[in-house]
């Protein structure tokens, strides 16, 4: 039995076999709208990004934009789902690396605790951190309890470890980031990280703030940018 898609309001409930279910965002549109354009555009960066990993390694991508509401989260999050639906052979991890502003728990209607700042700080064992998104092969490292200083968290010795951990485990690793002109959280992972992913709000971000962000990140290894918000219908195949 597939498993039933419930919208109502910014939310649709998925519902499995077994009864289980996820108060999912409807921006998540690889889950709750999976045949509509706007889902096939991730399935065709994801077909991308697969292009460039046969050309350098890509195992760990984080995702950053200029500043907030840009999209990059929401990005990151239909990214992994395709990710995991595209390769049923690969292990797929989606990991809330923004711990100032958390919301990929949110997105896909997960517990938020233990996550990763609970991992970080030795609170918490990393297999009680990840949990498997509802019927996909999709795991998910959510942020945690609130921190304060998440830059040193993420510069620690201990991230590095977890991250290492990580790529023994998965095959593909997705990080949603901070934004990069406000923090220096970017910075940090991207040294970690086989390439970083600039997405960037279409009629909302301006060049000069596209041309600061990635100012900041031209010691990272930067492999392109996702522009976001464009309106599908206007682009779809007739």
């Amino acid at each position: 039995m597939e498993p039933t898609i419930e919208r109502s309001g910014n939310f649709a409930t998925r519902v499995d076999a077994n009864g289980s279910f996820n108060a999912v965002d409807t921006r998540v549109v690889t889950v709750t709208h999976p045949a509509c354009a706007a889902a096939e555009q991730y399935r065709v960066l994801y077909y991308r990004l697969e292009r460039l990993r046969g050309l350098q390694p890509l195992k760990t991508l984080a995702f950053t934009s200029a500043v907030a509401g840009e999209g990059k989260t929401i990005t990151a999050v239909n990214l992994a789902v395709a990710a995991a639906a595209a390769n049923p052979e690969r292990r797929v991890l989606l990991a809330d690396c923004d711990l100032r502003r958390p919301m990929v728990h949110t997105y896909l209607g997960l517990r938020q605790s233990p996550g990763l700042m609970e991992v970080l700080a030795g609170d918490a064992q990393l297999p009680d951190a990840v949990r498997r998104f509802t019927s996909t092969r999709l795991a998910v490292l959510p942020a945690g309890g609130a921190v304060e200083d998440a830059a040193s968290l993420l510069h620690s010795g201990r991230m590095r470890e977890l991250l290492r951990m990580l790529g023994e485990h998965f095959d593909e690793i997705y990080l949603d980031a901070p934004p990069c002109l406000a923090f220096a959280d970017v910075q940090i992972l991207a040294s970690q990280c086989q390439g970083v992913v600039m997405v960037v709000k279409a009629g909302t971000t301006s060049s000069r703030r596209v041309a600061q962000a990635l100012a900041h990140l031209r010691d990272a290894p930067v492999v392109g940018c996702v522009l976001n918000g464009v309106d599908v219908a206007e682009v779809a195949y007739r």
